[in-house]
Parts: C-alpha cells; sequence; structure tokens
C-alpha cells in the first residue's frame, strides 16, 4: 500500500520523506504528510509517535498528547510513547499525570534511564522529595556519565538545603549538552584556590544570577585580594559603588585578555567554595548593594508629592519574561491588585517591558492608580531601579529580577511564588538564606494564587 504527494511516493512502512522533514525542522510539512497517510493507514502507531514528536516540537502539547494516546491505544507495550506523553504533560505542568504515566513506561522498560529522569523531576515539582532522589539516582546508575542527570539531582540537594553534596554536582552544569550560558574561553586554569592569584571571576547565567552569586564576592575577597569580576554591563555601576574597593568591574562584552589574570572561576561556581551549610549565608544576609542615596531620595521625593498625604509607597512587580515558565510566574495586573486590595498605600510600578495598557485598565476598571516612573527605565537602567526600590516603603513582586535587586539591598520585600518555583528559594521556607529581607508566600497544591493574601495583608500590617 502506498500514497502519493507531491511526487513523493509514501508507503506504510517506509517513513523517509517525514523522517527527512523532521530532522530539518519542518514539522508542519512533516504533520501534512502524517495526516494524509493516518486516514490512509490509520493503525500504524508510528504515525501518531513521529505527530506527538512533531507537536511537541511546535510547543503544541495538548495536540502532542493525543497523538501519544493513540499510538498507545494501538500498541500499549512501547515504553518511549509513555515517556514521550510524560514530557508533554510536563511541560503542561500535570506533574501527577507525568508521573503515572511515566511508572506505565518504566514498567515497560525497567532500564529506562530517561523515564526515571522524568519521573526525577515530576516528583520534585510536587515536592515529593524521596520519589525524586530515588528516579534521579537511579537514572544516574543507569547512565553514570550523563551530567543532565547529575545536575537535576543538585538542584534537588540544593532545594531541600543540603549544600555540601549540592554544591559540587552543581559543577556538572558545564558538562551539558546544552549550556546554561557560555563558558570562558580561555587556556588559563580554574582557580586552585591560591590566596595569591590574580583572579578573573565570569558571568553566568541572567542578571538575577549574578546578583545572587555575586553575594560570595565579599568572602572571596578575604581568600584573594586581586579580583576582577565581569558582569552584565547593566549592573556595573551599582555593583563598582558597592565593591568597588576590592572588585575590579568590567561589563561582560569586554574581553580580558589573557596576561590580566591567572587563573579564573564562574561566579556561580563559587558557592561550593563558601556555602557548606546556612550558616555560611550571614554573611551577606543583610544586603551587600548600595543605592545612589542622592538618586533615591530625589525619586522618593517625587513619588511622594504623586501619593495621597500619609500613604505608604508599595513597589510591586507582577510579571516575568522567563520563556521556560514565565506564565506560570506571571499575575495579570488586575488579578495582582486584587489580590492585594491594599488601602493606605499608593503602587509604583517596578515592572520592566511596556505596562501602560495593563496600567490603564487598572484605573479604570478598579480605579487605582498605579505611579509608573519614567524617569527610570526597569529594565536598562538597573541603578535607577535600585533607587526606586529602595525609594518605596514595601515591595511585592512575583519570582523575577525584582527579588534579587531588593535583597541584596537589604529591602524588605515580599516574594508570590507559584506551587513549582525555583530551586533557589528553596522548599517549605517562609524566608531565605540567601536575603534576610525576603518574606516569602507559595501557592497551595491547586496552584491558584488566592491563598497567598491573607498572611500577606497581615504581614503588611504589622510593618
Amino acid at each position: 500500500m502506498s500514497s502519493n504527494i507531491n511526487n513523493v511516493e509514501l508507503s506504510y512502512d517506509d517513513l523517509t520523506p517525514v523522517y527527512k522533514l523532521t530532522s530539518v525542522g519542518d514539522f508542519k510539512q512533516a504533520l501534512s504528510i502524517l495526516d494524509i497517510l493516518s486516514q490512509k493507514f490509520s493503525d500504524n502507531h508510528n504515525l501518531y509517535t513521529i505527530g506527538g514528536e512533531c507537536y511537541f516540537n511546535l510547543h503544541e502539547y495538548e495536540l502532542a498528547i493525543s497523538c501519544y494516546e493513540e499510538s498507545i491505544r494501538i500498541k500499549p507495550n512501547i515504553s518511549h510513547n509513555y515517556n514521550s506523553k510524560a514530557n508533554s504533560l510536563l511541560s503542561l505542568h500535570k506533574y501527577d499525570e507525568a508521573i503515572s504515566c511515566l511508572k506505565n513506561a518504566i514498567e515497560i522498560r525497567p532500564d529506562f534511564d530517561e523515564a526515571f529522569f522524568n519521573l526525577g523531576i515530576g516528583a520534585m515539582h510536587l515536592r515529593l522529595f524521596d520519589l525524586s532522589m530515588q528516579s534521579f539516582d537511579m537514572a544516574i546508575q543507569l547512565k553514570p556519565n550523563f551530567a543532565k542527570y547529575k545536575f537535576a539531582k543538585s538542584t534537588l540537594l540544593l532545594l531541600y538545603g543540603d549544600f555540601r553534596n549540592g554544591w559540587p554536582l552543581f559543577e556538572s552544569r558545564w558538562e551539558m549538552d546544552v549550556l546554561f550560558s557560555p563558558k570562558l574561553l580561555t587556556t588559563r586554569p580554574n582557580w586552585s584556590g591560591a590566596t595569591n592569584s590574580k583572579l578573573l571571576v565570569w558571568p553566568e547565567q541572567g542578571i538575577g544570577d549574578q546578583i545572587l552569586y555575586s553575594s560570595l564576592l565579599p568572602d572571596l575577597n578575604r581568600k584573594c585580594s586581586d579580583l576582577i569580576v565581569l558582569l552584565d554591563p547593566r549592573l556595573i555601576n551599582l555593583f563598582t559603588r558597592s565593591m568597588g574597593d576590592f572588585c575590579t568591574f568590567y561589563p561582560d562584552n569586554v574581553q580580558e585578555t589573557e596576561l590580566d589574570y591567572d587563573e579564573h572561576i564562574a561566579i556561580g561556581s563559587l558557592c561550593q567554595y563558601f556555602r557548606a551549610d546556612e550558616k555560611d549565608f550571614e554573611s551577606s544576609q543583610y544586603g551587600f548593594l548600595k543605592d545612589d542615596v542622592i538618586k533615591t531620595a530625589n525619586i522618593k521625593k517625587d513619588l511622594l508629592a504623586l501619593a495621597p498625604l500619609n500613604n505608604k509607597l508599595c513597589g510591586i512587580s507582577w510579571g516575568s519574561s522567563s520563556k521556560k515558565n514565565g506564565i506560570h510566574k506571571t499575575i495579570p495586573l488586575k488579578s495582582f491588585i486584587q489580590l492585594l486590595g491594599l488601602t493606605g498605600y499608593t503602587y509604583v510600578s517596578l515592572q520592566y517591558g511596556d505596562t501602560t495598557d495593563e496600567i490603564k485598565v487598572v484605573q479604570d476598571e478598579l480605579g487605582v492608580d498605579i505611579i509608573s516612573y519614567e524617569k527610570v527605565d526597569n529594565f536598562y537602567d538597573i541603578d535607577g531601579l535600585a533607587s526606586l526600590i529602595q525609594a518605596c516603603d514595601v515591595v511585592i513582586s512575583v519570582d523575577n529580577v525584582t527579588c534579587q535587586i531588593a535583597g541584596a539591598l537589604g529591602k524588605e520585600i515580599h516574594i508570590l511564588l507559584n506551587y513549582s518555583s525555583w530551586w533557589g528559594w528553596m522548599a517549605n521556607r517562609t524566608d531565605s538564606p540567601w536575603y534576610h529581607s525576603v518574606k516569602i508566600y507559595r501557592q497551595d497544591v491547586d496552584k491558584t494564587w488566592s491563598n497567598l493574601s491573607q498572611n500577606l495583608i497581615k504581614n503588611l500590617n504589622n510593618y
């Protein structure tokens, strides 16, 4: 049996034309051919498996799940289909369903390392520590040198405060096929721990990560006094003011020649040397960044002139642009304001990006005014944003860079976390070892925001 489309011979068994399309990323054209084939050969489970892979790569996860389910219906004993379906469920944050699916995959194939890894991920997001650890350990046992599995286990250990074992394993991030950030290309050696070394500290990941890990620079300075630090260009002014007496800061788009330093280290790799247990965090808990006090005073004056008399200034940030899970961390502004329901406060926007339409909706529909301070660009002017944050009496934010800046300034900040939140905020805590000024509120397992309001308002009333 065969069919023909655009002069390409298609048959029940030979799916080479489809595989060629998927290999070059032309998933839509592949789906067009699969649609024709599935009408003629509806009992071929491979067609639905490939269709699921195409939809998954197009981020059409619900459609991918439907394809995998059809493939499983036709031929229910193929472990790969259960694992692939689980990947789509994980992408939709449907962790319970994913776990059930993965258990089916493992029952069919007990040595399926990727299924154990995915089971660990799903269990970690549901805060099922024992199941997650057992699953990661089994994946590592089956594939010992696969860095992705070791890195996942490191984040689980860190999530639950096992820093001594977590940080060394965290170094496996540099062995992964897909890196979070590019490595420094150099022939100079990694830092040996020498105290007389002229050391280059280079940045990794995003601006929030760089701020977080920079809390270790004072600890590093006590061991190694000659420090050159590369950072996102937006951080240079703020960090030079705060730590310029013992670090020389350069934007990360400036290439240091190898003659300028003896050894180097990624900024996140400092953790394994200086954060072995929770007491080690005490040195930086109370703020390590310094705002421009004159700029802050001027901003405060401007804000108070726009606010009703005797109102406190509440800085707010409600959105995340994270490609991976920003949608789950974000609260639409109207819902955010309704959740807070504060009186005696004037809201000040700390949110980056164009928020004009959202703010207008809140003003028109809720009658709530929000100050958008146009003298500071909340995305590019991080030094100005630090002053804007410091000018507020209190800050409330979802999980984004605002939290890192406020925490590093020692500013009181109330963080609203989605149920499956970043490992750095750890599990089952209302505080943070990184920043003393942080108060954390977490979604319940129902993954709604309404349960956060009561405790938040209670704490603000005590402020």
